[in-house]
């Protein structure tokens, strides 16, 4: 398929603009401090008793971006700094006039949202594109991630200015509270970071306090709306001396064991391990990567839906380096890797270039999903498949850059050629940011197929968006289009066989009190034809999103579509609503509501009714109790106050009791009325740092009979141990 006069009227738009206007230049202003190298070691205990602070760059310019911008902060912060061979050293002095209300619990590692906390972000590369992230709560409790400035939507990041927290690393961390406030102290070592591989080190620095129930955002470098971006709102820290460069090797074997009701326990071995080419180069190499049931996915409801259901990864392997791989379209899904034998990886930064290579053998692959080729269902053999995937990236002034991307899917019935079937994507991307409050990001892509017998062509996809966000006004739109025999087997597409262009507006009214800091209307239109030119989808959308009081926010849709199934145009109206609020230290919650038109997919479709009823909350009546709970209900008539077609009900439960820091009980239940299936898993977990962990627990699955009696479907017993050796 050609380029279309559609293509061509964006592409001359974004041309036009870029004409213009230039580039953004980067943040030029006086907030770069430099680190002295500290003499001797400070202890980790939350106590700022040691002299060694006073030898410490010192900060103490903090400014509110929450809830009111520009403000001075409510309470005094200040921040040393310093640094030896091995660490970079931080403590923070956080005072507060109500000591009482400071948010903290004792929780595990990485889930202290609703907390009060310091948040350290690190641009390593000072690329203004990509920080490593230290979050500690005031017990001393920490999170980290990776925060990317350019982040694919509706992907677990935690929010729109969050990070994502599946990334782990080691370091020390330690906080004391007291008549005054808290005080944190943490030591990062140079092995946990990627960094250029030069003698002067010249990193991006933004540091964040967060208190909780005044709503409340403070920040080093002042943070403005009238900004597009966060990372080029970042201070600078110059480190002058010499520190610890890569060349590490790590080793984490993993033994798990499994037993089934009376069976025998099923020993299991895996092995990572990891080199530190330089300090900003890395190879990975994993044996039988772990994908045990300590983590489980939450529920999902899969009644009545036309597309598959997105769940994130969770496997460490593959979660190493994990944004290098992102693209506008997402090529590089690894939840398909599905039971990997073995894995390599390299990835890393060298100047102004970003690499990324992945490799592993897959021993039960899904098959190659193109048009007249066998499906899932319609298979009775073994595959297996090799998955390789290369990313290039190339920087562009500080916020922009440009890649390409490769991903290759080999796979053949086992004891056969592997190189039977195949699925071969590339393409090239970038993202480009100019005049301060536009960005405009492209992608275009192609792929060749064979299943069996069938083979297609060089078929084509492609993305291109365009956005402008200011303090006020945002604007937005976005072209995609995916050919039919299109196919990404390393990717997560919930359609193919698409024209879809899709634009927003919204203003942002800004009352900054202590009630309401902002409220967002918009208007949002969306059109959806395939190759043939048939409308399929149509859509008007206006939305309300109000945030104040207490991490409180309202957000409201009305939609008026077409949605086109099975040959057949519906019309449909529908409302929804979420209402979301911190109102105390120890209760969080969540009610959301939608009813309106929706489609019955079938063979023979109608439009019928649905409501969908869902309420989260969380308890924490001890400061090391958290309880969760989480409903889901969904209904759907023949019509509005007609006949129940179905209703499903999904209840979770998670109870969580923090022992100590490293030692913690953990109860999950899950209930789903419409499959009558019942899930009970209990957990004991010792974590003494990311890596080094110890895990046994109890999985219970039951199933109700039509009888109404419940019956065991399966009990499994487990246990894993795994220990990370830095050498």
């Amino acid at each position: 398929m050609g380029i279309t006069k559609q293509h061509s009227l964006f592409i001359f738009l974004f041309c036009s603009l870029l004409a213009l206007t230039s580039f953004a230049r980067e943040n030029e202003d006086n907030y770069t401090i430099k680190i002295p190298e500290f003499t001797e070691s400070p202890k980790i205990d939350g106590i700022l008793e040691n002299s060694i602070w006073e030898k410490s760059a010192v900060i103490r310019t903090f400014t509110q971006y929450e809830p009111q911008e520009g403000a001075e902060p409510s309470e005094k912060t200040i921040v040393y700094i310093g640094y030896n061979k091995k660490n970079l050293y931080i403590a923070v002095r956080c005072y507060d006039s109500n000591p009482k209300g400071i948010r903290a619990c004792l929780t595990q590692r990485d889930s202290i949202q609703g907390d009060d906390d310091v948040t350290i972000y690190l641009d390593t590369f000072n690329d203004k594109k990509r920080a490593f992230v230290f979050q500690v709560n005031p017990c001393g409790i920490q999170a980290d991630g990776i925060y990317t400035e350019v982040r694919r939507r509706g992907r677990g990041r935690g929010g729109f200015f969050g990070y994502d927290r599946n990334w782990d690393t080691f370091f020390l961390s330690n906080a004391k509270k007291d008549d005054s406030g808290y005080t944190i102290e943490i030591a990062i070592p140079f092995k946990s970071l990627r960094f250029p591989n030069t003698e002067t080190q010249v990193w991006g620095l933004q540091v964040m306090r967060t208190i909780r129930r005044k709503n409340e955002e403070i920040y080093w470098h002042p943070r403005s709306r009238d900004i597009n971006g966060f990372l080029i709102q970042a201070g600078t820290m110059e480190i002058n001396g010499a520190i610890e460069k890569g060349k590490n090797f790590e080793v984490m074997p993993v033994l798990t064991g499994m037993k089934q009701d009376e069976g025998k326990i099923e020993p299991e071995a895996s092995l990572n391990l990891k080199y530190g080419i330089t300090s900003d180069l890395t190879a990975d190499i994993t044996y039988n990567p772990d994908f045990s049931q300590i983590e489980s996915d939450m529920p999902q409801i899969d009644v009545n839906q036309r597309y598959a259901l997105y769940y994130p990864e969770k496997r460490p392997f593959f979660l190493e380096g994990k944004d290098f791989f992102d693209t506008p379209l997402e090529l590089v899904y690894t939840r398909k890797i599905i039971d990997p034998l073995w894995g390599v990886k390299f990835s890393g930064k060298t100047g102004q270039t970003t690499i990324g290579f992945l490799s592993a053998y897959d021993e039960n692959p899904p098959v190659i999903d193109i048009p007249g080729a066998p499906d899932d269902d319609e298979n009775s053999y073994n595959y297996n498949a090799m998955v390789n995937v290369f990313r290039l990236k190339r920087d562009l002034y500080s916020e922009s850059h440009i890649g390409f991307i490769l991903t290759d899917k080999e796979m053949g019935r086992s004891g056969n050629s592997l190189t039977d079937n195949y699925n071969r994507a590339l393409g090239f991307d970038g993202h480009l940011k100019f005049s301060n409050y536009y960005r405009f990001s492209f992608q275009f892509l192609g792929s060749m197929s064979k299943m069996e017998d069938v083979t297609t062509d060089f078929s084509p996809a492609m993305n291109l968006s365009l956005s402008r966000t200011a303090r006020h006004l945002t604007l937005s739109a976005n072209w995609t289009s995916i050919h039919p025999d299109f196919e990404a087997a390393t990717g997560f597409f919930r359609r193919k066989d698409i024209h879809s262009f899709n634009s927003r507006i919204g203003y942002n009214f800004l009352p900054q009190n202590d009630l309401v800091i902002s409220i967002r209307p918009s208007f949002e239109y969306r059109r959806i034809s395939d190759f043939d030119n048939t409308l399929t989808d149509e859509d008007l959308q206006f939305s309300l999103f109000v945030n104040g009081w207490r991490q409180s926010y309202f957000w409201a849709t009305y939609s008026d579509e077409m949605e086109r199934y099975e040959g057949v145009n519906f019309e449909k109206k529908s409302f929804r609503g979420n209402f979301s609020s911190e109102p105390f230290s120890w209760l969080s919650g969540n009610i959301s509501y939608s009813f309106g038109d929706s489609i019955y997919y079938d063979e023979n479709p109608y439009l019928g009714y649905k409501t969908s009823l869902g309420i989260r909350l969380t308890l924490k009546p001890l400061t090391n109790l958290r309880l969760y709970y989480n409903f889901r209900n969904d209904i759907f008539s023949e019509e509005k106050g007609g006949n129940k077609v179905y209703e499903v009900n999904i209840i979770s439960q998670r109870i969580n009791l923090q022992l100590t820091r490293a030692l913690s009980l953990r109860l999950i239940t899950d209930y789903d009325d419409y499959d009558k299936d019942l899930y009970n898993s209990v957990l004991l977990s010792y974590e003494y740092r990311p890596g080094t962990v110890f895990y046994i627990g109890i999985d219970d699955n039951r199933a109700q009979d039509d009888s109404g009696i419940w019956r065991g479907e399966g009990r499994y017993y487990f246990i894993k141990f795994s220990y990370w050796w830095r050498i």
